[in-house]
């Protein structure tokens, strides 16, 4: 070998060398640590550790909880504002790399209440059944509800409901089948403030169908208890406007107290009358055809309690109607007209015996015949 080889080869070792001690003084500052201080914790970390692994790994901090906009009650845990780290005293980001001697305070993060969402929406109300019987007829539609509600948009507690327009339900009166024992009761001389409502409460407890035989004046004073006996499902009958003897008055005047009280009816109800009643059942010819023309059928009573009369006692009157009843009777009763507490204490009364005799009660629209002449 000659000089100048050997001279190349110690050269060639001196590089080879110094590559490798290159080399493993990187591999060993790859493994570095550096020391920081977190919430007053000294610890050691890996050069190049981001703040929010230390965060992760060392802090007691924890995120807010998501609450109940109703009553704070935890909805979900960690939900909230998150753990906020500072470094050296300021902010910084999660993914900012900490150096050697950094310190770390971090700060749990705050409750945080839900958001609150605004909600407009319909309710809808089952129908109301009344009368007995397999044949169903809708006699008012009902309408929906609106309400506008406020309402957590996680957690789904209701906070506030306003009722925008309030629902009515359907009516759906049930007719027996032909053949069946009805009774019609019948109300004469209202709307009657304080006693109408008393009726038809009743009405309504006992599911039972009438049909009211109204004063025109006495609807123009009381539209909206009119109303209230149409949407209750039942039927509006014609009863003139101020309860004359239709048979001692002039023809005009006859016309005026039979059309104008349809009319009434028609404006505060929203039906238009199909029965009539002549007061005390008296109808000369001329009055009836005027009756005719305006699209109404006569109708008058078989049975009559006299609830009218003065120290009549409600089981007089229970007894008095039971009595009188047979199948496709009319019950005349009336609702105004006077004190007729009596009457109304005998209706429970009066619907269960004849309930118990197997009567089924409708409308004079279900009636199969009525009489409308003596």
């Amino acid at each position: 070998m000659t000089r100048r080889h050997a001279a190349e080869l110690g050269l060639t070792a001196f590089l080879l060398a110094a590559v490798v001690t290159t080399l493993a003084v990187a591999g060993h500052g790859a493994y570095a640590t550096v020391p920081v201080t977190i919430d007053g914790k000294r610890v050691v970390v890996p050069r190049g550790t981001p703040v929010e692994v230390v965060v992760s790994e060392y802090s007691r901090a924890t995120p807010g909880d998501l609450l109940s906009a109703a009553d704070k009650r935890v909805v979900r845990r960690g939900a909230g504002e998150p753990v906020t780290a500072l470094v050296n005293g300021g902010a910084a980001q999660s993914s900012a790399v900490l150096r050697s001697g950094d310190r770390v305070r971090t700060v749990s993060g705050a409750d945080v209440v839900e958001p609150v969402v605004v909600e407009t929406r319909t309710v809808e109300v089952p129908p109301r059944y009344i009368g007995d019987g397999p044949l169903a007829t809708v006699v008012a539609a009902g309408d929906p509800g609106i309400e506008v509600q406020e309402r957590g948009a996680v957690s789904g507690d209701v906070l506030a409901t306003q009722t925008i327009a309030s629902p009515r339900p359907g009516i759906v009166r049930r007719a027996p089948l032909p053949g069946s024992a009805v009774v019609a009761l019948t109300f004469d001389d209202g709307p009657w403030p304080g006693q109408t409502e008393r009726v038809l409460a009743v009405l309504e407890q006992k599911s039972v169908p009438a049909t009211f035989f109204m004063l025109g004046h006495r609807v123009k004073q009381s539209g909206s208890l009119a109303r209230a006996v149409v949407d209750a499902g039942h039927t509006v009958g014609n009863h003139t406007y101020w309860h004359p003897r239709l048979d001692r008055i002039e023809i005009q005047h006859a016309e005026r107290e039979i059309v104008s009280t349809s009319d009434v009816i028609a404006g505060a109800t929203g039906a238009r009358p199909r029965w009539f009643r002549p007061p005390g059942g008296r109808l000369d010819e001329r009055s009836r055809a005027i009756v005719e023309r305006s699209g109404m059928s006569v109708a008058l009573w078989t049975a009559d309690p006299q609830d009218w009369r003065e120290a009549t006692s409600a089981e007089e009157i229970t007894q008095r109607v039971v009595s009188a009843v047979r199948p496709g009777a009319v019950v005349l009763l009336h609702d105004g007209g006077g004190d007729q507490s009596a009457m109304i204490e005998a209706l429970p009364s009066i619907i269960d015996e004849l309930r118990a005799r197997g009567y089924e009660f409708v409308t004079l629209d279900e009636m199969p015949s009525v009489r409308s002449r003596w």
